[in-house]
C-alpha cells in the first residue's frame, strides 16, 4: 500500500494534476495521442455495437478502440459508466501505471525475500524506469508495464491458475505487446510448477485452454478482428534492442532532430553517462536503459556475488522461491529478449550480424514488428534480483537509498522536462476548435472530409476533433496498422477530391485555409482554391471549408479567432 502511494505521488508530480481532470484535454491534441483521444471521443459518442469494442465514425472503414490505441480497459469500462464523450482518461491512467507499477514492484521484491522497508525503497526503481518514462511521449497504453511486474510477481510464488487469464484478458485489453509478454511469463510459471510436480499435465491442459480462450474473448470483444487493420507489418530488425540497451541513455537529441523535433524542447536521460549510439533510428522502442544508480546496485550485487563463496546460498532469490522458477523465467524472459534484439543483431552503432529470414518467418515476426518492446521483462527481472541482492548485503537499506538518490539525480533533467512538458503543453499541440460554426455547419451537413494525408500533416487534429464533437463521420484518419489496400484506396479518394472529383452533397470537406489558397488546383496533389460547382467557401479557425451550398449557410463566416495557435 505505501509503494502504491509513493507511485502515484511521484506520477502527481511528475504530471500535475491537469492531466486528472477528464475535461482537460489539450495537452492530447498532438501526434499519437491524438488518435488515441479522439478514438475515445468516437467510441463514447456512439451507441453500442457488436463486437463492443467497434467505432464506426472514425475514418472510411469500421475500426476499434484497439486500433485507434484507446486502451480497451477504460474504454469500454468508460461507455458501461456513461462517461461523456469527450472527457479524457488518459491522465488518470498515467497516475495509476505509476502507482500499480511500484506496487507490483514492491510484491515482486518482497517474492524475492526483501524485508517491507527494502521492497518500498526498491519499488521506486520501477515506477521511474526510463523503459515506463519514455511511454509518456505519447504511447500511454505502453506504460501499462505494471502487467510484466505482476506477472513476474505471481510467478514467483505458489503456483495459482486462475489469476492468469484475468492478468492476460487485462493484457490483451491494454496492448498486444504486453499480452505476448505476460503470456510467455505465464508458460514459465506453468514449467515450473509442471517440473516441480505442483500442477499436474491434465490440470496444464484444462488451464491452457482457459487461458487462450480468455484472450482470445477478449480479443474479439475489444475489436481486434474488427475492420480495416493489418495484423503483420514491416519494421521486425528495425524497431529492436540493441546489445547495449541497459547501458545507453539514448542521444534524446539525435533523436528529436532526426523526427523533425524541437531539440531545444528536450532535455537528455543521463546526467552522469553518455549516450552510445544506435544502430537504427527504430531503436528507440527496445530502449531500456537501467539508470546509473540501478547499474550502480548491479554491480554492486554482482561483486558481491563473486567475492562471496555462499552468496548463491545466501541470495534472496535462492532463499524464497526455486531454482526451477528462477530456471523457467530467464528461459522465457531470455527468448523474450533475443526477439527484442531481432535477427539483425547489433552493438552500438554497429550491425554484428543479421540472420537470413524467409518470408513466412519474416510475416510472423511482422506481427510485433517493435520488437525491441520484449526487452522489458528481462530489464525489470534483473532490477529485481540487484535490488533484492544488495538489500541482503549488510547495510542494505542504505545501499537502495544510496543507488535511488544516483538514480534521482541522473535522470533529473528528464524529470524536469516532462514536468515542463506536461504543465506548459508538449510542442506543436494542435488548437481545439473555438468556432461555433463548427457545429453549424457539421450539423446541416454531417460527415467530414480531409483534403490532407494525417500520416503527413497534423493539422488533421482540429477538423477531426470538430467532427468528433459533433458526432458526424471523419475520414481520412489515423489507425495502428491500415491494410495497405484500404490505405491505397484513401490515397486515390484524396487525389480525387483535390480534382475537385467525387464530391458528395453530405459533406464538408476541410483543407488548411493558407494551403488552400497557396495551391492551384490544375497542379498534381494540389488542394483546391476554389470549391466546385454547388459549394461554397468558408474560413473557419484557419481552414477552409467547402460546405455543399444546400446546408444552411452560417450568419457569419469568421476567419481565424483572435487567441487561436496559428498553423506552420
Amino acid at each position: 500500500m505505501v509503494a502504491l502511494l509513493l507511485g502515484a505521488l511521484f506520477a502527481f508530480w511528475l504530471y500535475g494534476w491537469r492531466v486528472l481532470d477528464p475535461a482537460s484535454h489539450a495537452w492530447l491534441l498532438y501526434g499519437d495521442p491524438a488518435q488515441h483521444y479522439l478514438g475515445s471521443v468516437y467510441f463514447l459518442g456512439e451507441p453500442w455495437h457488436w463486437p463492443p469494442g467497434t467505432i464506426s465514425g472514425f475514418g472510411t472503414a469500421t475500426t476499434s478502440i484497439i486500433l485507434s490505441d484507446s486502451i480497451p480497459l477504460l474504454a469500454l469500462t468508460a461507455k458501461l459508466l456513461g462517461v461523456p464523450a469527450g472527457w479524457q482518461y488518459f491522465g488518470l491512467w498515467l497516475l495509476a501505471c505509476h502507482a500499480l507499477v511500484a506496487a507490483a514492484g514492491a510484491a515482486l521484491l518482497l517474492r524475492l525475500g526483501c524485508r517491507p522497508p527494502h521492497a518500498v525503497l526498491g519499488a521506486l526503481f520501477f515506477t521511474t524506469a526510463p523503459a515506463l518514462l519514455l511511454r509518456a511521449y505519447g504511447h500511454e497504453a505502453l506504460q501499462g508495464q505494471f502487467l510484466v511486474v505482476a506477472a513476474l510477481a505471481l510467478a514467483f510464488g505458489p503456483w495459482r491458475g486462475w489469476p492468469w487469464p484475468l492478468l492476460v484478458t487485462a493484457g490483451v485489453w491494454v496492448h498486444p505487446y504486453l499480452a505476448a509478454m505476460v503470456v510467455a511469463i505465464a508458460s514459465a510459471s506453468a514449467g515450473a510448477a509442471l517440473a516441480e510436480r505442483r500442477l499436474a499435465w491434465r490440470t496444464l491442459a484444462w488451464g491452457s485452454s482457459l487461458l487462450l480462450l480468455a484472450a482470445a474473448g477478449a480479443a474479439y470483444l475489444a475489436g481486434y478482428f474488427v475492420g480495416s487493420g493489418e495484423f503483420s507489418a514491416v519494421g521486425q530488425g528495425f524497431f529492436s534492442a540493441n546489445l547495449l540497451s541497459w547501458f545507453d541513455p539514448m542521444d534524446w537529441a539525435g533523436f528529436l532532430a532526426h523526427f523533425g523535433r524541437d531539440v531545444a524542447q528536450g532535455r537528455e536521460w543521463s546526467r552522469l553517462l553518455p549516450a552510445l549510439g544506435q544502430a537504427t533510428a527504430g531503436q528507440y522502442e527496445g530502449f531500456a536503459y537501467l539508470g546509473a544508480g540501478m547499474l550502480a546496485l548491479l554491480a554492486v550485487a554482482l561483486i558481491a556475488g563473486v567475492t562471496r563463496t555462499t552468496a548463491l546460498q545466501e541470495s534472496a532469490a535462492v532463499a524464497t522461491s526455486s531454482r526451477r522458477q528462477w530456471a523457467f523465467l530467464l528461459l522465457a524472459c531470455g527468448t523474450l529478449a533475443l526477439l527484442a534484439v531481432s535477427a539483425r543483431v547489433t552493438l552500438g552503432t554497429r550491425i554484428l550480424f543479421e540472420l537470413p529470414l524467409g518470408d513466412t518467418a519474416q510475416h510472423l515476426l511482422g506481427l510485433f514488428r517493435a520488437s525491441g518492446r520484449f526487452i522489458w521483462p528481462l530489464t525489470y527481472l534483473l532490477m529485481a534480483w540487484a535490488i533484492a541482492s544488495v538489500a541482503r548485503l549488510p547495510g542494505g537499506l542504505l545501499w537502495l537509498l544510496a543507488g535511488l538518490l544516483m538514480q534521482g539525480y541522473d535522470l533529473s533533467d528528464k524529470f524536469s522536462e516532462l514536468r515542463d512538458r506536461f504543465r506548459h503543453g508538449p510542442p506543436g499541440v494542435a488548437a481545439a476548435p473555438a468556432s461555433p460554426l463548427w457545429g453549424e455547419l457539421l450539423g446541416a451537413c454531417p460527415r467530414v472530409e480531409l483534403l490532407l494525408w494525417p500520416a503527413d500533416d497534423r493539422r488533421w487534429i482540429t477538423p477531426g476533433l470538430a467532427a468528433a464533437r459533433a458526432g458526424v463521420p471523419v475520414t481520412p484518419v489515423l489507425i495502428a496498422r491500415p491494410l495497405p489496400a484500404v490505405e491505397a484506396e484513401q490515397r486515390r479518394a484524396l487525389a480525387e477530391r483535390r480534382a475537385g472529383l467525387g464530391w458528395r452533397a453530405d459533406t464538408v470537406y476541410v483543407a488548411p485555409h493558407e494551403a488552400a489558397d497557396a495551391l492551384v488546383a490544375s497542379g498534381p496533389g494540389a488542394l483546391l482554391a476554389e470549391p466546385p460547382p454547388g459549394f461554397v467557401r468558408h474560413v473557419v479557425d484557419g481552414f477552409d471549408l467547402f460546405v455543399p451550398a444546400r446546408c444552411p449557410p452560417p450568419p457569419v463566416a469568421l476567419s481565424r479567432p483572435p487567441g487561436a495557435a496559428p498553423w506552420a
